[in-house]
């Protein structure tokens, strides 16, 4: 049986017995990160507040084809602070939010993608832990898991948020591939996949061995939507937070 045939026999079986989660969804909250005058990290002249932009317009393309409803917190190349990014996710009732990230180190040989959590539910991790299969399944990078992490955007969103490292582009072979419509467009269809594949379950409080990750979108091909390379400013990322309100830039590993 196909992805979406299993997701209607689960929910069918789900709303008979009344099933329901605390981490339930249905708009997904797109974050790209940075923006504006907040680059956030640069490598090879590639810049990550344009690729998060990229891959989060591929990835709100990707869920609508599945049916899933969206929204994003910016659409082009301006400035939006962590609070305002949490806020617009707040004022969508039953929402999750995800934020799109790159990675850099010193060490220019690591690579990997990892995923990010706060919310204290299971369905949250799973959530998270979907996405990561996901990527894992599709990326020729390597996994490097799934953290609980108290990232400002993470905190100050009320319903689940996850915060995505999709890869360190201080690895000049990570940063360029990912600088490509091929390398965006496969980001956004794994990440798309991870919440598709575990929404039924966490909005009716499906086991989650009941799903495994199946079919790609079938409809056409998104890879030639454009990187939008206009010169404005937006926000800061992953600031931890304390039990104060100050922000302290998160130190990339």
């Amino acid at each position: 049986m196909c992805l979406v045939g299993k997701i209607h026999s689960l929910v069918l079986v789900a709303v008979l017995l009344g099933a329901g989660s605390a981490s339930a969804f249905e708009t997904v909250v797109i974050d790209p990160g940075h923006g504006g005058n907040d680059e956030g990290t640069k490598w090879y002249h590639v810049r990550e507040k344009d690729l998060t932009l990229a891959v989060a317009k591929r990835l709100e393309r990707v869920l609508q084809i599945y049916g899933v409803n969206t929204m994003m917190t910016r659409r082009y190349n301006t400035y939006v602070s962590l609070d305002e990014r949490s806020e617009m996710a707040n004022r969508v009732e039953n929402s999750l939010l995800l934020s799109i990230h790159f990675n850099a180190s010193s060490a220019q040989f690591i690579s990997g993608f990892e995923s990010f959590y706060d919310f204290q539910t299971e369905g949250c991790r799973n959530i998270a832990s979907s996405i990561q299969q996901s990527l894992a399944e599709s990326i020729p990078s390597r996994s490097r898991g799934v953290t609980k992490q108290d990232f400002a955007v993470l905190v100050r969103t009320t319903g689940c948020a996850v915060l995505i490292e999709c890869g360190f582009i201080s690895n000049k072979a990570e940063g360029q591939r990912y600088a490509t419509p091929e390398g965006q467009q496969a980001l956004a269809e794994a990440i798309a996949r991870g919440v598709v594949r575990i929404k039924p379950i966490i909005n009716y409080d499906l086991p989650t061995s009941m799903i495994t990750l199946g079919d790609k979108p079938r409809k056409k091909s998104t890879h030639n939507l454009p990187v939008d390379n206009s010169k404005k400013t937006d926000p800061v990322k992953k600031v931890a937070v304390t039990s104060t309100p100050a922000k302290t830039k998160k130190k990339k590993t």
